[in-house]
């Protein structure tokens, strides 16, 4: 173990899953508002009540762990990691380190990044992963300083719902008389589709991950509850279309999802087809008829954003037919920990 001693510069506060309390997703809530702000400015505000339903709905196999830095009763900068303790991917750590705009320049991020690093490292974590986005063009150079290596370059693309070619949804929905079917399913897998449906999202393995030290991921049934709850208690209304091969089985499916309180603006979730049924259109099928429900169902929507890897031509392929554009580029880190933590040895020598 590396012997790293932190220069305090600020009091870090820390808090994992254990001791969150309503103030504090009130604070988050604010401090995260502040940072939109900046990245971005024309989105409706985070609602405290849902950072708080969130907190209280939390995976049973989630750890969550948060370290602030607080002046006159505001978050003025924090770090958030979460990590599963069971399952696939037990070297790696999720980390989120934001900074508020006014309060950059003070080693804040540093001294949060050497309590994170820390207590990783005596949780037996060897990888933190991280993301950062053009808007804030601060975040690439905090994560180069400090050992950072990029892993994944992708973007947030966005769909304005009144850009959609005309007659392309109906086209893409018209289909053959193939065996295949689709079915939406609203709010939830229905309980005789869950163990087909989280083998099903095993195919997300297969998009690309370029760089990044990242094993496949084996969903439960009990992870997908999980995520609906989860999903619920952030005040979100899901949308799942699904395809049905001739013998049944799922062959596909892609998600939608919105905030009947701030219904504008929908997110795109995943979309998979198993190899053995691409080529037959069903991406396309599986998006075009989900974006016609959601229009039915949210019609004050607006607008959809999705997030692709840069290396993923197919999925880029139908999503430029839709009419989707680049709305923000993005970067996902990776950093082994030692690596993490002898950069700011370094630094503080």
């Amino acid at each position: 173990m590396l012997g790293f001693t932190m220069t305090v510069i600020a009091a870090a506060q820390h808090r994992d899953q254990t001791n969150l309390t309503e103030d504090f997703a009130h604070a988050l809530a604010a401090h995260l508002n502040r940072l939109r702000a900046e990245s971005h400015p024309h989105d409706p505000p985070v609602d405290p009540a849902n950072v708080w339903g969130q907190m209280q709905h939390l995976p049973p196999a989630l750890e969550l762990d948060f370290w602030t830095v607080e002046e006159t009763g505001q978050i003025v900068a924090h770090a958030r990691t979460q990590l599963f303790n069971t399952g696939d991917n037990q070297h790696l750590v999720e980390l989120e380190l934001l900074v508020s705009p006014a309060a950059r320049g003070r080693g804040l991020g540093r001294t949060l990044l050497g309590h994170v690093a820390q207590a990783m490292q005596v949780r037996g974590r060897t990888l933190l992963i991280t993301q950062t986005n053009d808007r804030v063009p601060a975040g690439d150079t905090f994560a180069a300083r400090f050992g950072f290596q990029p892993g994944l370059r992708h973007h947030v693309n966005r769909l304005l719902l009144s850009d959609i070619p005309d007659g392309l949804l109906e086209a893409w929905t018209t289909r053959p008389d193939d065996g295949y079917t689709l079915e939406v399913w609203v709010d939830g897998v229905p309980d005789a589709d869950l163990d087909a449906y989280a083998e099903l999202l095993n195919v997300m393995n297969s998009a690309p991950r370029d760089d990044l030290n990242v094993e496949d991921h084996r969903t439960t049934p009990e992870e997908v509850r999980s995520m609906e709850r989860l999903a619920r208690a952030g005040g979100r209304q899901t949308l799942t279309a699904v395809i049905r091969a001739p013998d049944g089985t799922l062959a596909g499916l892609t998600d939608l999802s919105w905030r009947p309180a701030q219904p504008g603006i929908v997110a795109q979730g995943n979309t998979g087809v198993r190899p053995e049924h691409r080529g037959r259109g069903l991406g396309g099928w599986l998006k075009a008829a989900n974006i016609r429900e959601v229009q039915r169902l949210n019609p004050a929507a607006t607008e959809i954003r999705t997030q692709n890897a840069d290396s993923n031509g197919p999925m880029l392929k139908i999503n430029a037919a839709l009419g989707f554009r680049p709305f923000m580029a993005s970067t996902v880190w990776q950093g082994a920990v030692n690596a993490v933590l002898e950069s700011l040895e370094r630094r503080l020598a």
